[in-house]
């Protein structure tokens, strides 16, 4: 011991005589996350009373062009932690289901919010938010028609407050978003966020970088993601520049990972966040 003191002791005579510097400390790797458990079987009888996702024939599309078009690609480093995440369409009518999606890892759940093909606010709105809630988990409502954006909000009743955002729709049959929409959703004081993507963006809205300041809810669903390893992880796939969105200072809060997974026996969409956006 005395002797490794010695040659320490040496080797720091330099820099006590100020002719070094110390080298810099190595970075530290955060911790991996915890692989989920596996799919549980459940008993729960989830009717999925409204229609698939129409986003998913959407982002398979979307990921073909993608393909395409080729823009510039960036991974800089994550500036917090993913979360997981899932958005659907379906009726729960079961608490436990909720409870189950949270001890598997889920902290968000994203519900379509109207009775589909309106803008009326669906009646099971509020008793799923609610489960959702009382198990743990933050909550989110989108509309497929982003015109649609006010009854979507209203339906949340006294929910509305704790929502962490409302996702304007932009893919395939669904109207290009405009600057009252989302001053709309801020005037009833919920954040508003965009869903889109790199295939569906450029056709839709000419590309416009208009919107650059509304969060990016991404999508690609192209890497065949496996839940029994999924790990959270908002910048995978890699993002790609469209918009003015993903660039070191207009990074996507989220990406859509798979379509239509059965979690528990329901339709649900998997997704990453970075953790830091949700409150």
């Amino acid at each position: 011991m005395l002797q490794i003191n010695l040659v320490a002791a040496l080797a720091a005579l330099p820099l006590l005589l100020g002719l070094g510097t110390a080298p810099a400390a190595a970075p530290v790797s955060a911790p991996a996350a915890a692989a989920p458990t596996a799919d549980v079987q459940s008993d729960v009888q989830a009717a999925a009373l409204q229609p698939p996702s129409a986003r998913q024939g959407a982002a398979r599309t979307d990921s073909v062009q993608e393909a395409k078009m080729q823009p510039a690609k960036v991974r800089p480093p994550a500036s917090g932690t993913s979360v997981k995440v899932v958005d659907t369409t379906a009726a729960i009518s079961d608490p436990a289901w909720f409870k189950k999606a949270y001890d598997a890892g889920i902290r968000l759940y994203v519900m379509h919010s109207t009775a589909w093909g309106t803008c009326d606010p669906w009646y099971r709105t509020q008793a799923q938010l609610k489960m959702a809630l009382d198990a743990g988990l933050k909550i989110a409502v989108y509309t497929r028609d982003a015109t649609c954006w006010r009854g979507g909000i209203s339906a949340a009743g006294p929910y509305a407050a704790q929502l962490q955002f409302f996702a304007l729709d932009v893919e395939p049959g669904s109207p290009p978003v405009t600057r009252e929409m989302v001053d709309g959703v801020r005037s009833m004081g919920v954040r508003p966020v965009i869903y889109s993507g790199s295939g569906m963006w450029p056709d839709l809205m000419g590309n416009s970088t208009a919107f650059a300041d509304v969060p990016l809810w991404d999508t690609n669903t192209a890497t065949n993601l496996n839940y029994s390893t999924w790990t959270a992880d908002y910048l995978a796939p890699a993002p790609v520049q469209y918009g003015g969105w993903n660039t070191a200072s207009t990074m996507r809060i989220g990406i859509q990972q798979k379509f239509e997974h059965s979690l528990n026996g329901v339709p649900v969409d998997l997704n990453s966040f970075n953790a830091s956006f949700l409150k």
